[in-house]
């Protein structure tokens, strides 16, 4: 049986962020310990509680999440600070996630980036900008593949069934 780990924006504003990571089974221990720095994640999307779940998600993974709503702070976060890997949302109000992929590449074209959107309507052209895509309706794990083939040192679920279960009774 398969089950697809699926966060409705609702649902995610309406929780607290410790309640949320408690439910499914992110709170530290979690994560496999990773030697060395942090791995630094810009994640760019408009919706701020949403932004707020992913960081805390993730930092609950060992990663070093900076959040920014704006494409225009993402791209000045760029040119003054280190990033690992760029994950952006698709569907913005100042600039889409292919247009700010397009502009990070011109000013950091080793960055990987990954597009990460609900939207089921991403152009073909914006292909060319992005190392990934991945839907926001996949399950967890796909995201974290994503992130780790991007990476030298990959973090590792535990226990990715208890996860997606226990993600799962939330909806």
């Amino acid at each position: 049986m398969t089950v697809v780990t699926y966060f409705p924006q609702r649902a995610a504003e309406n929780m607290l962020h410790d309640e949320f990571l408690t439910a499914v089974g992110l709170m530290p221990g979690i994560a496999s310990s990773r030697p060395g720095r942090s791995r630094k994640l810009l994640w760019v999307d408009d919706s701020r509680p949403m932004l707020a779940l992913y960081k805390a998600v993730f930092e609950g993974l060992g990663f070093d999440v900076q959040a920014i709503c704006s494409p225009q702070e993402a791209l000045d976060h760029l040119s003054s600070q280190a990033t690992d890997v760029a994950i952006l949302d698709y569907e913005m109000p100042d600039m889409d996630g292919g247009v700010l992929a397009s502009l990070i590449k011109g000013l950091r074209p080793e960055l990987p980036v990954i597009l990460y959107s609900g939207s089921t309507c991403i152009p073909q052209d914006v292909h060319r900008w992005v190392d990934a895509i991945c839907s926001k309706a996949a399950p967890l794990e796909e995201l974290l593949a994503m992130i780790n083939e991007t990476l030298a040192q990959p973090c590792v679920l535990e226990n990715p069934e208890r996860i997606r279960l226990r993600a799962q009774s939330l909806v």
